[in-house]
């Protein structure tokens, strides 16, 4: 059994949630998310997301290629990590990232510690939630 792991906000779930979600999907037999608690998502960006937490994992549960979901607090998922595999005795073997962030993300040297890997997925530039709520802002108000 090959476990991936992917993480994020996830807010006004669009067609590059979805491309990015099934390509992480597709990269083993089970596709845990790590989904980002309303507070952590306010630690990183300038706002809440639009959808509070609970709403945004009834989306996400709502998806075939999604398989569980897990509540993270920060953008370094290796406190979650930690914890999944200290009370489930689970480690992943693929911790999904877009390719567009720089550098080595964070949970990489717990994921290779425990003898995964990361894949690095293609970033959709052609929509994001911020492009959605813009064409909101200029469509309605």
């Amino acid at each position: 059994m090959v476990r991936c792991y992917c993480a994020g906000v996830f807010d006004l779930i669009h067609q590059g949630h979805i491309r990015y979600l099934k390509a992480c999907r597709a990269l083993g037999d089970e596709l845990t998310v790590g989904l980002l608690t309303d507070d952590g998502v306010a630690r990183y960006k300038p706002h809440r997301p639009i959808l509070t937490y609970l709403e945004r994992w009834e989306v996400l549960k709502e998806l075939k290629c999604v398989d569980y979901i897990v509540r993270q607090e920060d953008t370094d998922p290796t406190e979650t990590l930690k914890i999944i595999k200290k009370y489930h005795d689970i480690t992943f073997d693929i911790m999904c990232r877009g390719d567009d962030y720089q550098g080595v993300p964070q949970g990489t040297d717990f994921i290779e510690e425990n003898g995964g890997k990361v894949v690095r997925i293609p970033y959709s530039k052609d929509i994001s939630s911020t492009e959605i709520k813009n064409r909101i802002i200029k469509n309605w108000i």
